[in-house]
């Protein structure tokens, strides 16, 4: 047993907290900043890493593993496959397809200096979304809007040996789009369409030979695309072939809406002659509207109650497209609220009329509307059409039914 008197017994302590005070002493300097031992391994550990970048090979470099450069040159396609030695000459006419189609997105591609109304429509633009600075927007609404137009490049590629002619289409951008009927942005985008005159005595409408379309642009009145589509084309008939360009809207309460379109022939472009070259312009898309048929309706706003009012009575000469043989039309209609804007606050359906073209509803719908939001709410009618889908299964209760809407 060792006993300590009051002194030592004052050392050991003394001692102890002496070196719990050097132990978090220590341990601030190495974790926090501020320390003269921290600034000193710090530094040292920044001039071994400055010194292992340097010594080692640059980014992208052959020697450096795991950097691999991407060839943006190869542009064809990547489906590639390796053929066996009997096939030959299907290995050599894939190759020389793929050249062609090459060489004619190269072509395409390729601005030429002479193009101004191509470059006027192209230039500014580097973004999809292809929005207008707001700056842009405010001095845009003071001069005065032209019409909506789409900007386009053709070119053919005409090979003497072949019967089939390829011809690559480059959709650019738009310009100048209508904002919709109640108030909100645009969902642009647009449908190529290749067409085929008849020729006969009956008049009869050109038969599609391919459709393209490009990716829809959210909320954006200008789209820039830069989409090119390649189509093989009969070379005989290269005189009869047209492009129908059709710019549509993406609207999510009514489908998919035309804002315009317009047509060019393959003979209006030159790109019927021998050695064709590239074909740029910018046409403005005819504004067109579609009839789907007369509607009676009343409108009446209560101030006391803050209620306005449609009473829906009937409609007649109801015209919808896409109707197969033998299905029934079941209109109903749909009445939504919009604020000032474009933002959807509340909507109202009718009820089903089956199997008839010329409804009668005798039906009100009421919407709160306040006295100072009269001026500045927007609401929207459309005609929509439920398709009924019957399922025959063998079941124990017979027959299970479905129910489909779609809006016109």
């Amino acid at each position: 047993m060792l006993y300590l008197d009051p002194w030592n017994k004052v050392m050991v302590m003394a001692g102890a907290a002496a070196a719990v005070a050097i132990t978090i002493l220590m341990v601030v300097c190495f974790v926090g900043e501020g320390c003269l031992v921290y600034e000193v391994i710090t530094n040292s550990k920044k001039k071994k890493d400055q010194a292992r970048r340097l010594s080692g090979a640059l980014y992208g470099a052959a020697d450096k593993n795991g950097a691999n450069l991407t060839n943006y040159a190869a542009c064809g396609r990547r489906d590639v496959r390796h053929i066996p030695t009997r096939q030959q000459s299907v290995a050599s006419a894939h190759s020389l397809n793929e050249k062609v189609e090459r060489s004619l997105l190269s072509r395409l591609s390729s601005r030429s200096r002479t193009d101004s109304t191509y470059s006027s429509m192209s230039s500014g633009r580097t973004s999809p979304s292809s929005s207008c600075p707001p700056e842009d927007i405010h001095s845009r609404d003071k001069l005065p809007s032209s019409p909506p137009a789409v900007a386009f490049s053709l070119l053919a590629s005409i090979s003497p040996d072949s019967s089939v002619a390829k011809l690559a289409i480059a959709v650019e951008s738009a310009t100048d789009l209508p904002a919709r009927d109640y108030g909100a942005h645009c969902d642009p985008w647009v449908s190529v369409t290749v067409l085929r005159d008849r020729r006969s005595i009956r008049r009869r409408p050109p038969a599609p030979i391919a459709f393209f379309r490009t990716k829809t642009i959210r909320h954006a009145h200008n789209p820039f695309y830069s989409q090119t589509f390649i189509t093989d084309i009969p070379r005989k008939e290269m005189k009869d072939i047209s492009l129908l360009l059709t710019v549509m809207d993406q609207d999510r309460h009514c489908g998919a809406v035309e804002m315009g379109h317009t047509t060019i022939t393959l003979k209006d472009a030159k790109q019927t002659v021998e050695d064709p070259v590239k074909f740029s312009t910018a046409q403005f898309i005819k504004q067109t509207k579609k009839e789907c048929g007369d509607i009676l309706f009343g409108l009446s706003y209560l101030p006391t109650a803050q209620r306005l009012s449609f009473s829906l009575i009937k409609m007649t000469n109801i015209k919808i497209q896409n109707i197969k043989e033998g299905e029934t039309i079941n209109p109903y209609l749909r009445i939504m609220m919009f604020s000032q804007s474009g933002r959807l606050i509340k909507k109202k359906k009718t009820t089903v009329k089956v199997g008839t073209k010329d409804p009668v509803f005798n039906e009100t719908l009421n919407f709160e509307v306040a006295p100072g939001q009269l001026e500045v709410s927007r609401f929207l009618v459309t005609l929509c059409n439920r398709r009924q889908v019957v399922d025959t299964m063998i079941m124990e209760d017979g027959m299970e039914g479905t129910n489909q809407d779609s809006s016109d």
